[in-house]
Protein backbone atom coordinates (compact mmCIF):
# COMPACT_ATOMS: atom_id res chain seq x y z
CA UNK A 1 0.00 0.00 0.00
CA UNK A 2 0.95 3.43 -0.49
CA UNK A 3 2.42 4.88 2.20
CA UNK A 4 2.71 8.95 0.40
CA UNK A 5 -1.10 8.74 -0.42
CA UNK A 6 -3.50 11.32 1.81
CA UNK A 7 -6.73 9.41 1.12
CA UNK A 8 -8.47 10.95 3.88
CA UNK A 9 -7.51 14.66 3.11
CA UNK A 10 -10.42 16.59 3.53
CA UNK A 11 -12.57 14.05 4.76
CA UNK A 12 -14.71 14.58 8.41
CA UNK A 13 -15.19 11.72 10.81
CA UNK A 14 -18.81 11.98 9.67
CA UNK A 15 -17.53 10.91 6.62
CA UNK A 16 -15.27 7.64 8.12
CA UNK A 17 -18.38 6.90 10.36
CA UNK A 18 -20.67 6.74 7.77
CA UNK A 19 -18.43 4.53 5.26
CA UNK A 20 -17.35 2.53 8.21
CA UNK A 21 -21.54 1.70 8.64
CA UNK A 22 -21.70 0.30 5.02
CA UNK A 23 -21.42 -3.79 5.67
CA UNK A 24 -21.33 -4.53 2.42
CA UNK A 25 -18.31 -3.53 1.56
CA UNK A 26 -15.51 -5.68 2.94
CA UNK A 27 -11.57 -5.36 3.08
CA UNK A 28 -11.10 -6.00 -0.42
CA UNK A 29 -13.96 -3.84 -1.94
CA UNK A 30 -12.58 -1.36 0.28
CA UNK A 31 -8.94 -1.85 -1.59
CA UNK A 32 -10.52 -1.30 -4.87
CA UNK A 33 -11.98 1.93 -3.88
CA UNK A 34 -8.40 2.99 -2.46
CA UNK A 35 -6.40 2.00 -5.48
CA UNK A 36 -8.91 3.53 -8.21
CA UNK A 37 -9.58 6.74 -6.44
CA UNK A 38 -7.66 9.70 -4.79
CA UNK A 39 -9.66 10.38 -1.96
CA UNK A 40 -12.56 9.10 0.39
CA UNK A 41 -14.05 12.43 -1.00
CA UNK A 42 -14.14 11.49 -4.55
CA UNK A 43 -15.91 7.87 -3.58
CA UNK A 44 -18.30 9.26 -1.81
CA UNK A 45 -18.84 11.83 -4.67
CA UNK A 46 -18.89 9.29 -7.81
CA UNK A 47 -21.88 8.17 -9.51
CA UNK A 48 -23.02 4.10 -9.31
CA UNK A 49 -21.46 3.51 -12.47
CA UNK A 50 -18.08 4.85 -11.83
CA UNK A 51 -18.07 2.69 -8.62
CA UNK A 52 -19.38 -0.49 -10.45
CA UNK A 53 -16.45 0.28 -13.07
CA UNK A 54 -14.12 0.67 -9.97
CA UNK A 55 -14.78 -2.51 -9.40
CA UNK A 56 -17.75 -2.65 -7.16
CA UNK A 57 -21.25 -4.34 -7.47
CA UNK A 58 -24.47 -2.55 -7.95
CA UNK A 59 -25.51 -3.34 -4.61
CA UNK A 60 -22.30 -2.64 -3.04
CA UNK A 61 -22.09 0.63 -5.23
CA UNK A 62 -25.96 1.61 -4.30
CA UNK A 63 -24.85 1.07 -0.99
CA UNK A 64 -22.51 3.68 -0.51
CA UNK A 65 -24.69 6.30 -2.16
CA UNK A 66 -27.36 5.57 0.54
CA UNK A 67 -25.20 5.21 3.33
CA UNK A 68 -25.95 6.40 6.92
CA UNK A 69 -26.11 10.09 6.69
CA UNK A 70 -27.00 10.83 10.54
CA UNK A 71 -24.25 9.80 12.84
CA UNK A 72 -24.74 11.89 15.54
CA UNK A 73 -25.41 8.62 18.10
CA UNK A 74 -22.10 7.02 17.05
CA UNK A 75 -20.43 10.59 16.83
CA UNK A 76 -21.19 10.97 20.37
CA UNK A 77 -19.95 8.02 21.73
CA UNK A 78 -16.38 8.90 20.18
CA UNK A 79 -16.43 11.75 22.77
CA UNK A 80 -17.83 9.49 25.76
CA UNK A 81 -15.69 6.49 25.13
CA UNK A 82 -12.91 8.36 24.39
CA UNK A 83 -12.43 6.49 21.23
CA UNK A 84 -10.31 7.89 18.56
CA UNK A 85 -10.18 7.00 14.31
CA UNK A 86 -6.31 6.04 13.44
CA UNK A 87 -6.69 6.05 9.36
CA UNK A 88 -4.05 4.59 7.01
CA UNK A 89 -2.97 7.86 6.49
CA UNK A 90 -2.22 8.33 9.87
CA UNK A 91 1.61 8.51 11.30
CA UNK A 92 0.06 6.63 14.13
CA UNK A 93 -0.90 3.96 12.08
CA UNK A 94 0.89 0.48 12.42
CA UNK A 95 3.64 -0.18 9.91
CA UNK A 96 3.63 -3.91 9.87
CA UNK A 97 -0.36 -3.46 9.56
CA UNK A 98 0.11 -1.78 6.47
CA UNK A 99 1.76 -3.55 4.14
CA UNK A 100 -0.74 -6.36 4.24
CA UNK A 101 -2.55 -6.73 0.93
CA UNK A 102 -5.83 -5.84 2.53
CA UNK A 103 -5.33 -3.44 5.69
CA UNK A 104 -8.56 -1.63 7.21
CA UNK A 105 -8.55 1.83 5.96
CA UNK A 106 -9.40 3.39 9.61
CA UNK A 107 -9.19 1.78 13.09
CA UNK A 108 -11.48 2.64 16.38
CA UNK A 109 -9.05 2.73 19.11
CA UNK A 110 -9.41 2.91 22.92
CA UNK A 111 -6.31 3.36 25.15
CA UNK A 112 -2.86 4.00 24.39
CA UNK A 113 -1.80 4.48 20.47
CA UNK A 114 1.87 4.73 20.97
CA UNK A 115 1.51 0.39 21.55
CA UNK A 116 1.11 0.38 18.08
CA UNK A 117 4.55 1.39 17.27
CA UNK A 118 5.84 -1.44 19.65
CA UNK A 119 7.33 -4.73 18.59
CA UNK A 120 4.19 -7.14 18.28
CA UNK A 121 3.75 -10.93 18.80
CA UNK A 122 0.16 -12.39 18.51
CA UNK A 123 -0.65 -15.71 20.44
CA UNK A 124 -4.39 -17.19 19.77
CA UNK A 125 -6.05 -20.17 20.68
CA UNK A 126 -9.39 -22.02 21.50
CA UNK A 127 -11.87 -20.37 23.82
CA UNK A 128 -11.99 -23.67 25.82
CA UNK A 129 -7.93 -24.41 26.35
CA UNK A 130 -7.03 -27.00 28.29
CA UNK A 131 -4.81 -27.04 31.80
CA UNK A 132 -1.44 -28.11 29.80
CA UNK A 133 -1.97 -25.11 26.98
CA UNK A 134 -2.83 -22.09 30.41
CA UNK A 135 0.50 -23.91 31.74
CA UNK A 136 1.99 -23.91 27.96
CA UNK A 137 1.32 -20.19 27.80
CA UNK A 138 3.06 -19.37 31.26
CA UNK A 139 6.12 -21.20 29.91
CA UNK A 140 6.11 -19.60 26.79
CA UNK A 141 5.62 -16.51 27.76
CA UNK A 142 8.16 -15.71 30.25
CA UNK A 143 8.50 -12.23 31.76
CA UNK A 144 11.80 -11.30 30.31
CA UNK A 145 9.86 -11.61 26.99
CA UNK A 146 7.05 -10.25 27.56
CA UNK A 147 8.08 -6.66 29.15
CA UNK A 148 9.78 -6.42 25.76
CA UNK A 149 7.19 -7.03 23.36
CA UNK A 150 3.20 -5.69 22.72
CA UNK A 151 0.99 -9.09 22.92
CA UNK A 152 -1.89 -9.16 20.16
CA UNK A 153 -5.07 -11.31 21.05
CA UNK A 154 -9.02 -11.01 20.15
CA UNK A 155 -10.14 -10.76 23.97
CA UNK A 156 -11.97 -14.08 23.70
CA UNK A 157 -12.57 -16.72 26.16
CA UNK A 158 -9.97 -18.95 26.83
CA UNK A 159 -6.29 -18.43 25.17
CA UNK A 160 -7.26 -15.01 24.75
CA UNK A 161 -7.84 -13.90 27.62
CA UNK A 162 -4.72 -15.90 29.34
CA UNK A 163 -2.57 -14.04 27.52
CA UNK A 164 -3.97 -10.52 27.94
CA UNK A 165 -3.89 -11.34 31.58
CA UNK A 166 0.17 -12.68 30.88
CA UNK A 167 0.81 -8.99 30.07
CA UNK A 168 -0.97 -7.60 32.68
CA UNK A 169 0.70 -9.72 35.29
CA UNK A 170 4.33 -8.53 33.91
CA UNK A 171 2.97 -5.04 33.74
CA UNK A 172 3.58 -4.94 30.11
CA UNK A 173 1.06 -3.02 27.19
CA UNK A 174 -1.46 -5.47 25.54
CA UNK A 175 -3.77 -4.90 22.34
CA UNK A 176 -7.46 -6.50 22.00
CA UNK A 177 -8.99 -6.76 18.67
CA UNK A 178 -12.81 -6.77 18.82
CA UNK A 179 -14.77 -7.44 15.85
CA UNK A 180 -17.39 -5.01 17.04
CA UNK A 181 -17.93 -1.17 18.25
CA UNK A 182 -15.33 -0.35 21.34
CA UNK A 183 -18.69 1.16 23.67
CA UNK A 184 -19.96 -2.49 23.42
CA UNK A 185 -17.23 -5.40 24.38
CA UNK A 186 -17.42 -8.65 23.92
CA UNK A 187 -17.88 -10.93 25.08
CA UNK A 188 -19.75 -9.06 28.06
CA UNK A 189 -17.47 -10.99 30.77
CA UNK A 190 -14.81 -9.19 29.57
CA UNK A 191 -15.32 -5.27 30.59
CA UNK A 192 -13.59 -5.48 33.09
CA UNK A 193 -10.37 -6.76 31.58
CA UNK A 194 -11.26 -4.68 28.53
CA UNK A 195 -11.05 -1.81 31.17
CA UNK A 196 -8.06 -3.30 32.90
CA UNK A 197 -5.92 -3.57 29.10
CA UNK A 198 -6.73 0.60 28.75
CA UNK A 199 -5.37 1.56 32.60
CA UNK A 200 -2.62 -0.23 32.31
CA UNK A 201 -1.13 1.38 29.01
CA UNK A 202 -2.79 -0.99 26.40
CA UNK A 203 -4.64 -0.67 23.32
CA UNK A 204 -8.48 -1.98 22.08
CA UNK A 205 -9.09 -1.81 18.51
CA UNK A 206 -11.31 -2.80 15.90
CA UNK A 207 -12.59 -1.55 12.16
CA UNK A 208 -15.78 -1.48 13.59
CA UNK A 209 -17.36 1.98 14.18
CA UNK A 210 -19.61 2.77 17.65
CA UNK A 211 -22.94 0.23 17.96
CA UNK A 212 -21.63 -1.74 15.43
CA UNK A 213 -22.07 -5.34 17.30
CA UNK A 214 -20.38 -8.43 16.33
CA UNK A 215 -21.50 -11.19 13.77
CA UNK A 216 -20.09 -14.29 13.20
CA UNK A 217 -19.06 -13.26 9.79
CA UNK A 218 -17.09 -10.22 11.14
CA UNK A 219 -14.15 -12.78 13.46
CA UNK A 220 -12.58 -13.81 10.38
CA UNK A 221 -12.48 -10.40 8.91
CA UNK A 222 -11.07 -9.32 12.27
CA UNK A 223 -8.72 -11.99 12.14
CA UNK A 224 -6.39 -10.46 9.46
CA UNK A 225 -5.97 -7.08 11.36
CA UNK A 226 -4.75 -9.78 14.50
CA UNK A 227 -2.52 -11.43 12.27
CA UNK A 228 -1.22 -8.27 11.13
CA UNK A 229 0.01 -6.25 13.37
CA UNK A 230 2.57 -8.93 14.51
CA UNK A 231 6.04 -10.47 12.68
CA UNK A 232 5.45 -14.11 14.05
CA UNK A 233 1.86 -15.57 15.08
CA UNK A 234 1.64 -18.46 17.81
CA UNK A 235 -1.11 -20.79 17.74
CA UNK A 236 -1.44 -22.13 21.21
CA UNK A 237 -4.31 -24.90 20.66
CA UNK A 238 -6.74 -25.06 18.66
CA UNK A 239 -9.08 -27.60 16.76
CA UNK A 240 -8.56 -27.24 12.61
CA UNK A 241 -11.83 -25.98 12.10
CA UNK A 242 -11.55 -22.85 14.29
CA UNK A 243 -10.70 -18.88 14.13
CA UNK A 244 -7.60 -19.53 15.72
CA UNK A 245 -6.08 -21.42 12.31
CA UNK A 246 -8.03 -18.30 10.13
CA UNK A 247 -5.35 -15.73 12.03
CA UNK A 248 -2.83 -18.47 11.06
CA UNK A 249 -3.73 -18.39 7.78
CA UNK A 250 -3.90 -14.68 7.14
CA UNK A 251 -0.63 -14.85 8.36
CA UNK A 252 0.98 -17.24 6.17
CA UNK A 253 -1.04 -15.13 3.61
CA UNK A 254 0.76 -11.80 4.47
CA UNK A 255 4.16 -13.92 4.57
CA UNK A 256 4.57 -13.53 8.13
CA UNK A 257 6.56 -16.13 10.66
CA UNK A 258 3.89 -18.81 12.12
CA UNK A 259 4.40 -20.92 14.97
CA UNK A 260 2.38 -23.72 16.39
CA UNK A 261 2.57 -25.22 20.36
CA UNK A 262 2.27 -29.47 19.92
CA UNK A 263 -1.05 -30.70 21.16
CA UNK A 264 -1.47 -33.72 23.05
CA UNK A 265 -2.23 -36.38 20.73
CA UNK A 266 -4.97 -37.91 22.89
CA UNK A 267 -6.90 -34.79 22.03
CA UNK A 268 -8.77 -35.02 18.62
CA UNK A 269 -10.49 -31.35 19.13
CA UNK A 270 -7.25 -29.44 19.64
CA UNK A 271 -4.91 -31.14 16.68
CA UNK A 272 -5.02 -27.39 15.21
CA UNK A 273 -1.38 -27.29 16.40
CA UNK A 274 -0.30 -30.41 15.15
CA UNK A 275 -1.98 -29.88 11.92
CA UNK A 276 0.00 -26.38 11.44
CA UNK A 277 3.09 -28.39 11.99
CA UNK A 278 2.39 -30.80 9.66
CA UNK A 279 1.75 -28.02 6.86
CA UNK A 280 5.43 -26.83 7.71
CA UNK A 281 4.42 -24.19 10.62
CA UNK A 282 7.80 -23.73 13.20
CA UNK A 283 7.16 -26.17 16.10
CA UNK A 284 6.94 -24.04 19.44
CA UNK A 285 7.96 -25.43 22.62
CA UNK A 286 10.77 -23.47 24.47
CA UNK A 287 10.60 -19.42 24.87
CA UNK A 288 14.53 -19.49 23.44
CA UNK A 289 12.78 -19.50 20.33
CA UNK A 290 11.33 -16.53 20.58
CA UNK A 291 13.95 -14.40 21.81
CA UNK A 292 15.87 -15.68 18.84
CA UNK A 293 13.19 -14.53 16.10
CA UNK A 294 12.88 -11.21 17.78
CA UNK A 295 16.37 -10.63 18.51
CA UNK A 296 16.01 -10.30 22.37
CA UNK A 297 18.68 -10.99 24.35
CA UNK A 298 17.62 -13.83 26.86
CA UNK A 299 20.01 -15.96 29.72
CA UNK A 300 20.64 -19.19 28.21
CA UNK A 301 17.48 -20.73 29.56
CA UNK A 302 17.34 -20.25 33.00
CA UNK A 303 13.70 -18.82 32.93
CA UNK A 304 12.86 -22.30 31.58
CA UNK A 305 13.98 -24.76 33.77
CA UNK A 306 11.62 -26.18 35.72
CA UNK A 307 11.95 -26.54 39.84
CA UNK A 308 14.20 -29.65 40.15
CA UNK A 309 16.45 -28.06 37.66
CA UNK A 310 16.68 -24.90 39.47
CA UNK A 311 17.26 -26.93 42.98
CA UNK A 312 20.01 -29.09 41.71
CA UNK A 313 21.57 -25.90 39.53
CA UNK A 314 21.73 -24.05 43.31
CA UNK A 315 23.09 -27.03 44.96
CA UNK A 316 26.08 -27.40 42.42
CA UNK A 317 26.93 -23.79 42.42
CA UNK A 318 28.18 -24.13 45.95
CA UNK A 319 30.85 -26.92 44.83
CA UNK A 320 30.88 -30.04 42.75
CA UNK A 321 29.13 -33.38 43.74
CA UNK A 322 28.57 -36.74 42.34
CA UNK A 323 25.51 -38.48 41.34
CA UNK A 324 25.26 -40.16 44.71
CA UNK A 325 25.81 -37.15 46.65
CA UNK A 326 23.24 -35.14 44.55
CA UNK A 327 20.75 -38.40 45.17
CA UNK A 328 21.40 -38.26 49.42
CA UNK A 329 21.15 -34.39 49.73
CA UNK A 330 17.92 -34.26 47.53
CA UNK A 331 15.75 -37.21 48.14
CA UNK A 332 15.47 -38.16 44.12
CA UNK A 333 15.96 -41.27 42.05
CA UNK A 334 19.59 -41.50 40.26
CA UNK A 335 18.00 -41.71 36.82
CA UNK A 336 15.80 -38.75 37.52
CA UNK A 337 19.16 -36.68 38.43
CA UNK A 338 20.85 -38.17 35.67
CA UNK A 339 18.59 -36.56 32.89
CA UNK A 340 18.40 -33.10 34.70
CA UNK A 341 22.18 -33.12 34.68
CA UNK A 342 21.84 -34.17 31.18
CA UNK A 343 19.15 -31.48 29.99
CA UNK A 344 21.49 -29.12 32.46
CA UNK A 345 24.98 -30.17 30.49
CA UNK A 346 23.27 -29.44 26.98
CA UNK A 347 22.10 -26.09 27.94
CA UNK A 348 26.07 -25.44 29.41
CA UNK A 349 24.68 -24.62 32.66
CA UNK A 350 26.44 -27.46 34.18
CA UNK A 351 30.25 -29.75 33.41
CA UNK A 352 31.95 -32.47 34.81
CA UNK A 353 34.90 -31.25 37.12
CA UNK A 354 36.45 -34.06 37.39
CA UNK A 355 34.45 -37.80 36.24
CA UNK A 356 31.51 -38.52 37.95
CA UNK A 357 31.99 -35.08 39.57
CA UNK A 358 29.16 -32.12 38.39
CA UNK A 359 30.07 -28.41 39.13
CA UNK A 360 27.77 -24.84 38.23
CA UNK A 361 29.27 -23.15 35.30
CA UNK A 362 30.55 -19.17 37.10
CA UNK A 363 28.24 -17.68 34.28
CA UNK A 364 25.16 -20.43 35.17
Amino acid sequence: MSTVKRWFLGSTTEDVLSVSMVELLGPASWQKMYMNFESLREVLAASTNLLVRAGLNVHQADAIKSRPTKVEASKHLLTSKKIEIITVDSSDYPVLLKEINDPPLWLFCRGNKKVLKKVCLTVVGTRKPSSYALLAAEKLLPEALVKQLCLVSGLAYGVDKKIHQIALKFNSPTIAVLAGGLDSIYPAEHNLLAEQIVESGGLLITEYPPLSRPRPAKFPIRNRIIAGLSKVTVVLEAAIRSGSLTTAKSALDYNREVMAVPSEITRRDTDGTNFLIKQGATLLDDPAQLFEIYGFKTNKKLDNLDASARELLHLLVKGALSVDQIAQLTATAIPEILGILTELELLGKVFQSRPGFYQARKNA
